[in-house]
């Protein structure tokens, strides 16, 4: 594997007349497309006089037995090298997924042009690189268990669609631990549910938007040196209440002013301040996944600026909602923040660039061939 920190450009796939955000079509929606010579047959078929006028048209205009037989070779041309282009192979990891997880869909379709997906009523194109399509879905910590529907369109170099294939994520459960925390003082006031909108609202827009590169390469590194004190999907009370949330990241435990650097390569999207989850920062690594590291005592960058895989960004503290220094992490994926210690190991790391089985492709359902 290229060692980790190096920045990598995917180019964002389609073109100006495909819009990557409107509704896929079905199957059914899609018919077969026609070659311009095609349509322009069809339409003169249409309105073509009949009678004497129209003999006298097609002594003028008709085209030759020679010119219509060269036309007819090239349509049989480029359908000869449409149909050379083998057929996508669609593929989603993990399969099936839990609560949690970080999915990954890639997509091998040499010659393709474009391709993008449907995901939860969202419809966003995947990023190319090389032969291969690259997306990722992130899944709630209290995602409804069972099937999720998914739809992956692709389109060839002529903007026909090669396919149009639906598939479902299988989304298991989590037995997470529940823990009860209790919040006294000044620090009360901040389990209000509006202060919670609040802090939402405000760093929202900085960890949703699907930039169209990928910024990282290789293995996130800990964004600390401090001990884990706290995991992600930990459903939370406080004071004796009812589960209100669940814990949506890492907390690494330290002093105050212990170093805090980023996890992988990205751009600074937010560097700012909220009541609930004090000074915080958010680094955007491209493809729709983004880092955020809270309750600092001070920010070392500012938005905007380029940082590379251990460059220090930030100190820990104790701002916001804190019962004692120490750096609370996240990963957001398509906007749902999921559990991050996959992106810290080898094994579970969602890489875009693994060796893939065509045996374990998915089965390709409402195939659309050009």
């Amino acid at each position: 594997m290229v060692s980790a920190g190096a920045g990598v450009l995917l180019v964002a796939c389609g073109d100006n007349g495909l819009d990557p955000f409107a509704p896929l079509p079905t199957a059914s929606d899609a018919p077969p497309p026609q070659s311009s010579s095609s349509q322009q047959s069809s339409q003169s078929s249409q309105s073509s006089p009949s009678g004497p006028q129209a003999e006298v048209s097609a002594q003028q205009g008709e085209p030759s037995a020679e010119s219509s037989d060269e036309s007819s070779d090239d349509r049989s041309a480029q359908a000869e090298v449409s149909t050379e282009l083998p057929e996508p192979l669609v593929y989603i990891i993990p399969r099936p997924a839990r609560q949690g997880d970080s999915v990954l869909l890639l997509v091998e379709a040499p010659g393709a042009q474009a391709a993008s997906m449907s995901w939860q009523g969202q419809a966003f194109s995947l990023l190319k690189h090389d032969d291969r399509f690259v997306g990722f879905v992130g899944i709630d910590a209290n995602e409804q268990i069972g099937p999720h529907a998914l739809g992956v369109a692709v389109w060839g170099p002529s903007g026909e669609q090669l396919l149009w294939q639906e598939t479902v994520i299988e989304i298991s459960a989590v037995e997470w631990t529940v823990d009860d925390i209790q919040i006294d003082g000044p620090n009360a006031a901040l389990l209000e549910p509006a202060i919670r909108a609040e802090d939402y609202a405000a760093r929202e827009p900085f960890q949703s938007t699907l930039t169209p590169q990928l910024h990282w390469l290789g293995v996130f590194d800990p964004p600390s040196s401090g001990e884990i004190t706290a995991l992600y999907g930990e459903q939370r009370s406080f004071n004796g209440g009812p589960i209100s949330e669940y814990h949506t990241g890492i907390d690494f435990g330290g002093l105050t002013g212990s170093s805090v650097t980023a996890a992988n390569a990205g751009i600074v999207s937010w560097a700012g301040q909220t009541r609930r989850r004090g000074n915080g920062l958010i680094i955007d690594h491209g493809a729709g996944v983004y880092s955020g590291y809270y309750h600092l005592s001070e920010l070392l960058q500012t938005p905007g600026v380029v940082v590379q895989q251990r460059d220090l960004i930030a100190r820990m503290g104790a701002t916001g909602l804190a019962t004692g220094p120490h750096l609370h992490w996240e990963v957001v994926v398509r906007g749902v923040t999921v559990n991050p210690l996959p992106w810290l190991r080898l094994l579970e790391f969602p890489d875009p660039d693994r060796e893939l089985n065509p045996a374990n492709a998915i089965a390709a359902t409402n195939l659309v061939r050009g």
